[in-house]
């Protein structure tokens, strides 16, 4: 299954996002509102000045560092380029980013965005999911 990105010409076309990515840059922005303090202020701030996609873009990558707990230096999931040139480098230890590929890797394969700003979390709910409709489990007897 490719990679369930964004075009990315430069355009900062938002209306030719994914559904999928779409959904989850959505979901960032809403997600670094809730958070409150300076960060809403922050993403109030640049959604007057900024275009969405690339505000956007900004609270994903806010949103995962946070979830993902991750330290100055790590890369987030969604600033992965090139996944399978990383993976292939191997592992580059506290840098985080093959971990970081790992993870997106995964993420992919659950069909979920790049952009997802939760990563770990929506993982659970999709493993949680596919267990639920899979029609090898036993069925609950009543």
């Amino acid at each position: 299954m490719p990679p369930i990105l964004a075009d990315d010409d430069g355009d900062d076309d938002a209306d030719d996002l994914h559904p999928v990515d779409r959904d989850a840059l959505e979901r960032a922005i809403e997600m670094t509102r809730a958070h409150g303090g300076s960060d809403a202020v922050q993403i109030e701030n640049k959604l007057r000045n900024e275009p969405w996609e690339q505000v956007a873009r900004f609270a994903a990558y806010c949103r995962q560092c946070d979830n993902l707990h991750l330290l100055p230096h790590q890369s987030p999931p969604c600033w992965i380029d090139d996944m399978e040139a990383v993976l292939a480098a191997g592992d580059d230890g506290i840098m985080g980013k093959y971990a970081a590929a790992r993870l997106l890797q995964r993420m992919l394969a659950a069909d979920l965005s790049i952009y997802e700003p939760d990563p770990i979390a929506a993982l659970e709910r999709t493993k949680r999911t596919k267990k639920i409709d899979d029609p090898k489990q036993p069925s609950p007897k009543l």
